[in-house]
């Protein structure tokens, strides 16, 4: 099979098609005798506001360029020491090559220039959306909360899905984050959003990218774009129904070749959540017992977030970067008290289940990027590696004592659970890109990813006899998978066309070995992945798209694992070592006026789709959460969007989304096809207001809600939210204080049932929805760039 990979290999490297690319802004830095200033600051900004928008420095020779930025109007000016260059008006069409900016004394006679904060603002490019949450009143919070607010993202009990897909993969500065979806959350909750430029939602994640994921989020951080050192300490407290604490600090530091970032955070929350689960057991005789479980889940974490950014600049042309995200986790306890009173059974009037739980969890990734420009301008090589350790430890003490029809104790039942498992992942990759001509590149590159898990189990204390159990009692099992993958990919645009398109080819090598049974499953699977987006923009009031991909889920490990554990007496978690791979089509098509006004059919349609499935056993009154394949689900809709500055101070986002959907997958127990189809839509609603004259307080409103849905085998009533944060900046903005409440009418309730075959269930879920939350955060070092010093009054500067 290797054989045949190869040669194909070389051929996705020479057939390709074209897709667009963002512009680059260039220039020297100089000063009034026309010598070459070194170590210049460099700033884009906002033509209408003057929102700074990024920025560079100059190297050595001072020389300066900025990537990726999207055609339209800005304005610019350089910086060194107090003095600075004119500000210059200028009009992005393409790459841009502009005349010195010339740097002179007198700069400093000039008025003060107010560089306003940044508003939430939506770009929508040709793959993906870019939302600038810079300086927001979410700023004193963490990622995990902006996320909340980003548009297109939908996140239910801490559950990620974009544009209906939960195969979302989280990037930071491009660098794909490879750990377990929980500590991703935990990773992203223990982040200060403070650090975020913006966060881009890649609806249609370039070739380069694993074709795991459907949709990429990755989140920009700032580039410290100031010589010395600055720092910020910042502490953020939630008080739901118990109090929820992070403190943290930051640290920056921008020499001539070397950039540093070093962020720390403790976090120790405790949450609460309560359940109630009622099922209808029917039985052969045509009886029905009905089951209904009040349960108190109580959850106590300490965390601990290390994340260092490092990037030196070898010479002009080559750069080093390393980063290293760390989570620990050294205590957790979880607390489920569960009283279940049961009508129409035999045996037991009511039992009552005590659950206590402590897990300990490090997970430490490593990230090595190289990248060297070569002689041709715009050609570029580059290297990565990343190397991820993961190792949870998990201990459960279940007790259940059990009441006869006549209320007495009849008997007690307690057992153990110890499971342990560790892993470790790494990929190499390799990507070279090229100029082909002045508006189009290639880029193609080779990538090695491999994991290898062990885990285990032992339960004691258990009743074997209880018909339907088959618990695992000591077992370990040992999964590896290798995948190797080529890609090609090109860009180019020409008048008012933008087309982008690629293809990638993945070979996976997975293997599965049980200790218990003796049990080896091995698979190999070859696929191609095609994805492509073009563009049309006639003029700047209208703009067409059309997009599509292929994409693939593999099983995880922690859901093939064949082991089944106890949740309470009568609930069970099982993996399920036959999962087959999802793969999925994706096709949209949309049309935007004047940037502001969106419109967008789509269809989808997934196969072998991953899922955890509720099953009932009405032979043995058991509740079954089982990893399986969703044999098929579809779905098509529209959406309709807005975007739009309505004054300088107040910009709203509102998305409208109307789809029907259709799963359809086999019933446990019978066997049989079910196919449920539901008709859904949502709205979301962000805006945001700068008050004052100088900007400096900030108030976020947003407004979510979402019809029945459908969600694995289990249908979803409709459920909302209201959220109000509240941001003002003192001291020249060293000083930042937020506060807000989430969800204010506290009707985030989730109620959801499953109700087709032998099925027969309900459950509610109250979680600590009403939330109040309080912010502060403090800068101190050289945080401020010589720029906001003199430069022209605001009202001046918006007459260029």
């Amino acid at each position: 099979m290797k054989n045949f990979i190869y040669p194909l290999f070389y051929l996705l490297f020479s057939n390709c098609l074209l897709y667009s690319q963002d512009s680059v802004i260039s220039g020297t830095v100089e000063n009034e005798e026309g010598i070459t200033v070194p170590f210049a600051n460099v700033q884009l900004m906002n033509a209408v506001d003057s929102t700074l928008i990024t920025g560079t420095s100059s190297n050595e020779l001072g020389f300066y360029q900025i990537n990726n930025i999207t055609d339209g109007h800005y304005l610019i000016k350089a910086s060194y020491i107090g003095n600075e260059s004119p500000l210059r008006s200028i009009t992005v069409k393409g790459d841009l090559k502009l005349e010195p900016l010339t740097i002179n004394d007198s700069a400093q006679n000039l008025n003060e220039v107010v560089v306003i904060s940044q508003k939430p603002r939506l770009e929508r490019k040709i793959d993906r959306l870019v939302f600038n949450v810079e300086n927001t009143a979410y700023s004193d919070g963490d990622v995990w909360d902006v996320l909340k607010i980003t548009p297109s993202v939908m996140i239910m009990n801490d559950k990620l899905s974009v544009k209906g897909s939960n195969s979302v993969g989280v990037l930071i500065n491009g660098r794909k984050i490879n750990i377990p979806y929980n500590d991703i959350v935990n990773l992203l909750s223990g982040t200060s959003a403070a650090n975020v430029q913006s966060i881009e939602v890649i609806t249609n994640p370039p070739a380069k990218y694993s074709a795991e994921e459907s949709v990429l989020i990755n989140i920009v951080m700032k580039k410290n774009i100031v010589a010395g050192y600055n720092g910020a300490v910042y502490n953020k407290y939630v008080q739901g129904v118990l109090p929820k604490h992070t403190v943290g600090t930051d640290h920056f530091f921008k020499g001539k070749k070397t950039q540093l970032s070093l962020n720390y955070s403790f976090r120790h929350d405790r949450d609460v959540i309560y359940y109630t689960d009622i099922t209808n057991f029917s039985h052969d005789d045509g009886s029905v017992s009905t089951w209904s479980a009040e349960q108190e889940y109580l959850n106590n974490r300490k965390q601990h977030n290390l994340s260092l950014f490092f990037d030196y600049d070898i010479n002009e042309k080559s750069k080093l970067s390393f980063t290293t995200i760390t989570l620990w986790e050294p205590d957790k306890s979880r607390v489920y008290d569960t009283n279940t009173d049961l009508v129409g059974d035999s045996r037991w009037s009511s039992f009552e289940t005590l659950n206590n739980a402590k897990k300990q969890k490090l997970n430490t990734s490593y990230y090595l990027d190289y990248i060297q420009d070569l002689n041709t301008e715009g050609a570029q090589l580059s290297f990565n590696a990343h190397f991820t350790f993961y190792e949870e430890s998990d201990s459960q003490l279940l007790n259940t004592t059990f009441f006869d029809t006549n209320r007495e104790l009849s008997g007690e039942n307690q057992f153990t659970t110890d499971t342990e498992q560790k892993l470790n992942l790494y990929s190499l990759q390799g990507d070279y890109l090229t100029p082909l001509g002045e508006e189009s590149t290639l880029e193609t590159g080779l990538r090695f990813a491999g994991i290898a898990s062990n885990s285990s189990i032992l339960q004691q204390g258990f009743d074997r006899d209880q018909p339907g159990i088959d618990p695992s009692a000591s077992s370990a099992f040992d999964y590896d998978e290798s995948i190797y993958a080529a890609y090609a990919q090109y860009s180019g645009k020409w008048d008012h066309w933008k087309l982008k398109a690629g293809l990638r080819a993945e070979y996976a090598e997975t293997e599965g070995e049980w200790d218990m049974e003796r049990q080896t499953n091995e698979r190999n699977n070859f696929q191609l992945f095609p994805s492509g987006s073009i563009q049309y923009t006639p003029n700047d009031k209208h703009d067409f798209n059309v997009y599509y991909f292929r994409k693939i889920t593999r099983p995880r490990y922690n859901s093939i694992n064949p082991f089944q554990t106890f949740q309470s007496t009568f609930s069970t978690i099982e993996g399920n070592p036959e999962l087959l791979p999802a793969t999925r089509h994706y096709l949209a098509g949309g049309y935007t006026f004047d940037e502001s006004y969106t419109v967008e059919v789509f269809y989808k349609n997934k196969k072998n789709g991953l899922s955890e499935l509720i099953f009932q056993n009405n032979d043995s009154n058991l509740l079954r959460f089982i990893s399986s394949n969703i044999d098929q689900e579809s779905a098509y809709g529209i959406d309709f969007s807005l975007n739009k500055n309505f004054t300088n101070f107040y910009n709203s986002y509102l998305l409208i989304s109307f789809y029907d959907e259709t799963f359809k997958f086999t019933n446990l127990s019978t066997s049989e096809l079910v196919e449920l189809e539901q008709f859904s839509w949502f709205v979301r609603s962000s805006n945001n207001f700068s008050l004052l004259s100088d900007r400096s307080l900030t108030a976020d409103l947003n407004f979510i809600y979402t019809s029945a849905m459908l969600s694995g085998n289990s249908k979803f009533d409709a459920f909302g939210a209201l959220n109000l944060m509240l941001r003002k900046t003192f001291y020249d903005k060293k000083l930042s204080v937020s506060m807000g409440l989430e969800d204010i009418f506290n009707q985030g309730n989730q109620f959801n049932t499953r109700n087709y075959k032998d099925q027969n269930g309900t459950s509610l879920s109250r979680q600590e929805n009403r939330l109040f939350v309080l912010g502060l955060r403090y800068r101190f070092g050289n945080s401020k760039m010589r720029d906001n010093k003199k430069s022209k009054r605001v009202d001046e500067r918006n007459r260029i």
